[in-house]
C-alpha cells in the first residue's frame, strides 16, 4: 500500500523523481532548495534498499580518466564532505587510501593512475613497499609499491540516503514508499503523468533514478533502449577488534571490469572486505554464496594477511547498477522532460555533484526555477551515545539516552525514538540499523531486536511481533 510524507495534496509536480536510492534523494533534497514542487516515488517501504545499502562507503577523492563525466562528479563532490556530513549528521572519516601493487606488473601501472588522479586534482603519490606499509602496516609484506591518495575517506551510505531524503521532506518534497511505478502516460514527445497503483501523477519533468531497473523505466516512458543489468557484490563485514587496527583504505590493484577487492574500515570501527563483481539476471537476488565469499576473503588477506574470519560478524551482497556506460546522466534522446541518472560504482562518491548537474541539466530542458530562500541545508544533530565526549551529560537532554537498547553499538532509545519520529521515519527493524546502528553490531540483533522492536510496537500501536524486520520481509507493518 502507497505510504505518503508530507503530502500538500496536490496531483500536479514540477519534478517527479523516481528511486530513493542515494542518487535520487541527493537530486530531491537539492530540487528542495529551489521553488519547484518535487515528488519522490519509491519501490520499496524506506530509502536505500538497493546498492545504496549494500557498498562500502568509500568517497573517493579519484575515480575515472580526467575529462569523464564520472570524473567530474567525483571531483565536484569530495571536496565538499567534510562541510556536509557535518550539516547533515552524517558520519564521515577522511583516512587516505592506498592502491597496493602485490608485484612489479601491477607497480608497472601506477603511474599511469597517479596522473589519472592528479589529473582528476587529486592528492596522489607513488611510494615504494616500505613506506606503503609506514602509512598501513597491516599491508603484506608482498607490496612492492603503492599509490597513496592522501583525500579518501569513508561515509556511512545509509545515513547519507537517509539525510537526503529527510532534508528534503522537511522542504517540503511529497515522498511515497511502497510505491513501484507501472506506467508513464505519454503527451507527445513528453511524459505527462507517472502512475503508480495508488494514482497518477501529473508531472512536467520526469527522473529516472531508479538504479538496475532504469532500463525498465525507460521502457515504460517509451523512451530509449537502455540495457542494464545487476552486478553482484559480495562483502563480509569484520568486527571492531580488526577495524580498530586498520588505519587506512587498502585498494587492491584494479582489473578490467571492477576495481577490484578491498579493505575497508568504516565510519563505526568496523571493516569491510569486498566487493565481489558477478554480472547476474535476478536484480532481487541478494544472496551471498560460499565460493564467492571465500574468494573475497582470499583476496583480501592477500593484501593484508591478518584478517581473519574469527572476526567476520556478516555477510551481506547488493547489486549495483552496470551497464555499457558507466555514469549515465542526460536526458532521453527521444523524451524531452526524462532525465536518467545512474552510476556503476561510485554512486555516493559522487552524489552531490550528480545532483547538481541534474538540477542543471533540467534547468537547461526548461524547468524555469529559482533558489528558495530559507530552505534547509542542515539537518538537527542527535547526539549519539557511542562517540560522545560527555555520554553522562546527555539523560539532561532526553532521559532515555539512560536506557541503552543496543550494547554492541552503544545506541540509546533516544536515538532510537528519533529515528522513528523524522520526517522520513524508520518503520522496521532495518530501517532502525540503517539510521542508528542498533542491531548491527557484533550480535546482530540477537541481544537488542526485542528492544526495538518493542520501541517500535510503541510507536506504530502494534504488537512487537506485528513489527517487520526487513523490508517485504516477514511479519509487517501495516501502512
Amino acid at each position: 500500500m502507497d505510504r505518503m510524507i508530507h503530502t500538500g495534496g496536490t496531483r500536479t509536480w514540477d519534478v517527479v523523481v523516481i528511486g530513493a536510492g542515494v542518487i535520487g534523494t541527493a537530486i530531491a533534497a537539492r530540487l528542495s532548495q529551489t521553488t519547484a514542487r518535487v515528488l519522490m516515488l519509491e519501490a520499496a517501504g524506506d530509502v536505500a534498499e538497493g546498492a545504496s545499502k549494500g557498498n562500502a562507503g568509500v568517497a573517493p577523492s579519484y575515480y575515472a580518466a580526467p575529462g569523464t563525466l564520472e570524473a567530474r562528479l567525483v571531483s565536484a563532490t569530495y571536496p565538499r564532505w567534510p562541510e556536509v556530513c557535518r550539516a547533515l549528521d552524517v558520519p564521515y572519516r577522511r583516512l587516505g587510501g592506498i592502491i597496493v601493487a602485490l608485484d612489479e606488473e601491477q607497480a608497472a601501472a601506477l603511474p599511469e593512475l597517479c596522473a589519472e588522479a592528479r589529473g582528476c586534482g587529486a592528492d596522489a603519490e607513488i611510494l615504494d613497499g616500505e613506506a606503503v606499509r609506514r602509512l598501513e602496516p597491516l599491508v603484506s609484506e608482498d607490496a612492492v609499491a603503492g599509490l597513496w591518495m592522501a583525500e579518501e575517506g569513508v561515509i556511512d551510505p545509509m545515513r547519507l540516503t537517509a539525510a537526503y531524503a529527510e532534508l528534503a521532506a522537511r522542504n517540503g518534497v511529497e515522498l511515497r514508499f511502497d510505491s513501484p511505478v507501472i506506467a508513464m502516460d505519454r503527451d507527445g514527445a513528453r511524459v505527462g503523468a507517472v502512475v503508480t497503483p495508488a494514482g497518477r501523477f501529473e508531472a512536467r519533468y520526469v527522473v529516472n533514478a531508479s538504479g538496475v531497473r532504469l532500463g525498465e523505466l525507460s521502457a515504460l516512458a517509451g523512451g530509449e533502449a537502455i540495457r542494464m543489468w545487476p552486478r553482484k557484490g559480495e562483502y563480509w563485514l569484520l568486527d571492531r577488534e580488526f577495524g580498530s587496527r586498520l588505519q587506512r583504505i587498502v585498494f587492491a590493484a584494479p582489473a578490467k571490469e571492477s576495481k577490484g577487492i578491498h579493505v575497508v574500515p568504516t565510519t563505526h570501527g568496523n571493516a569491510l572486505l569486498g566487493p565481489s563483481s558477478d554480472d547476474r539476471d535476478e536484480p532481487d537476488d541478494k544472496s551471498t554464496s560460499e565460493e564467492r565469499l571465500r574468494y573475497v576473503f582470499e583476496q583480501a588477506r592477500r593484501l593484508v594477511p591478518s584478517v581473519s574470519l574469527d572476526l567476520a560478524i556478516k555477510t551481506f551482497a547488493a547489486n549495483r547498477p552496470a551497464s555499457e556506460e558507466r555514469t549515465r546522466v542526460r536526458l532521453d534522446a527521444g523524451v524531452t522532460n526524462l532525465l536518467h541518472v545512474a552510476n556503476r560504482s561510485s554512486g555516493v562518491g559522487s552524489s552531490l555533484g550528480t545532483a547538481d548537474y541534474a538540477l542543471d541539466l533540467l534547468r537547461e530542458a526548461g524547468l524555469d526555477v529559482g533558489e528558495r530562500p530559507g530552505a534547509a541545508a542542515s539537518l538537527p544533530a542527535v547526539p549519539r551515545l557511542h562517540d560522545h565526549p560527555a555520554p553522562e551529560t546527555l539523560t539532561s537532554i532526553d532521559p532515555r539516552y539512560g536506557q541503552v537498547v543496543c550494547v554492541c553499538e552503544q545506541v540509546s532509545a533516544a536515538e532510537i525514538a528519533a529515528a522513528l519520529e523524522s520526517s522520513v521515519p524508520a518503520r522496521t527493524l532495518d530501517g532502525i540499523r540503517k539510521r542508528t546502528r542498533a542491531t548491527g553490531g557484533r550480535c546482530q540483533g540477537a541481544v537488542c531486536a526485542a528492544g526495538v522492536a518493542f520501541m517500535c510496537s510503541l510507536r506504530y500501536g502494534l504488537p512487537p511481533e506485528r513489527i517487520q524486520a526487513i523490508d517485504h520481509g516477514f511479519l509487517g507493518v501495516e501502512p
